[in-house]
């Protein structure tokens, strides 16, 4: 499993995590330099409330704790954005109802460029793209058309290449080895009954059949192993709207099983052992339509198959109201989770005003002065990272 996790460890970061110590050109011998990878801050995708133009990026300083609000407004990431990669010093941002795939620059969160999905890939194929991963020096989206686009991530142009997927794809992820690596992508069919998994080999664009099961019914987030992944299907809704059979499952050798009962998103961190990384921690939230007896929070590890669950705590006057959206820091282990705040006139969680997030520790326990605001609909998190450089 080896080959898998090295593999693993290149996805969920952009950056490598190595450690390295070099003898130091100084007189003195006695010296050493180690470079290390360090968080340096996170940022939110807030998709605004629709047909407003209201969407941005909130940012957290982790050295200063404090926080900006940017990219607001149409002359920003203008309606609706809702994903991100990050690669070297530039993030791609989905804009869902933009066509667009933004480029902006991780420093200091300028615009470099605005890709037109439809122009690049055609009216209909480049239509509302949704989600976005990368590997090598690849990045690829999904978009409602039924489709996946590539961006060569050093030259920036949309290649002309373009996968066909199944009804409204959602969330992608890369597994496979380093020799064979694999693309795997969440067909939601908007729940409709016609959901799968698309299987593409990377090295040769040949895409394997669809793989299909009775519980793969409304998948959008997912995350891979080797040949093995593990997705956030959003279940049915019965007469009432209310949400059902949404969880967290593991597909595995041809079956599909739930791991995680009532789960409406998730978060992926890194578990090690001997320093050398050997699976997932996934920290899941529940909130499903509907829900009238508050979120509640579990954890899977992947490695050993242990399901916990996570209280959270210490956050006593900006409790989380609504999660919206949960992630891991792949190097401190920490949970960061944003929320809808609470309409004070109807009592319900707001889709017009400003969310929130709080950091918490691997346990669920609030870390003080880490409480930040967001923009409107906190929709994804992500993690900027830098190396820095210690002498001894």
């Amino acid at each position: 499993m080896k080959k898998y996790f090295y593999l693993l460890l290149m996805m969920v970061m952009s950056s490598a995590l190595i450690t390295s110590c070099l003898s130091d050109d100084d007189s003195d011998s006695n010296k050493n330099t180690e470079e290390r990878t360090i968080t340096s801050g996170l940022f939110v995708i807030n998709n605004g409330t629709w047909g407003q133009n209201n969407g941005s990026l909130s940012y957290f300083d982790y050295e200063n704790l404090q926080t900006k609000q940017l990219l607001s407004g149409p002359t920003g990431l203008g309606d609706l954005p809702n994903d991100a990669y990050v690669k070297g010093d530039t993030i791609f941002i989905v804009g869902s109802t933009e066509n667009t795939i933004f480029v902006v620059n991780k420093k200091d969160f300028s615009i470099m460029k605005r890709m037109s999905t439809t122009e690049g890939m055609g009216e209909t194929e480049g239509y509302s793209p949704r989600y976005i991963t990368g590997y090598g020096n690849n990045i690829y989206f999904t978009t409602y058309g039924g489709y996946v686009g590539i961006i060569d991530a050093k030259t920036l142009t949309m290649s002309q290449i373009k996968y066909q997927v199944g009804s409204a794809p959602e969330g992608l992820t890369v597994g496979g080895t380093s020799s064979d690596p694999i693309l795997f992508v969440a067909n939601s069919d908007y729940g409709n009954g016609n959901a799968s998994v698309s299987k593409i080999h990377l090295n040769s664009g040949v895409s394997d059949a669809p793989i299909t099961d009775e519980l793969i019914s409304n998948p959008v987030e997912i995350v891979a192993i080797g040949d093995e992944f593990y997705f956030i299907d959003y279940g049915h809704y019965d007469e009432l709207w209310n949400q059902l059979d949404a969880g967290l499952y593991h597909y595995k050798d041809g079956k599909v099983t739930k791991v995680i009962e009532n789960a409406t998103g998730m978060g992926v961190g890194l578990v090690y052992y001997n320093s050398q990384v050997v699976g997932y921690r996934i920290v899941t939230f529940n909130n499903p339509y509907g829900n009238t007896t508050g979120p509640t929070y579990s954890a899977y590890n992947t490695a050993t198959g242990e399901k916990t669950q996570l209280t959270l705590s210490g956050d006593t006057g900006h409790e989380i109201f609504s999660p919206a959206a949960i992630a891991v820091d792949p190097l401190r282990g920490s949970i960061i989770i944003a929320s809808r705040p609470k309409d004070p006139d109807t009592g319900y969680a707001s889709s017009t005003l400003p969310g929130y997030a709080n950091i918490y520790s691997s346990d669920g326990k609030y870390v003080e002065g880490t409480h930040f605001q967001t923009g409107v609909e906190p929709h994804m998190i992500g993690f900027l990272f830098d190396t820095v450089t210690y002498t001894y």
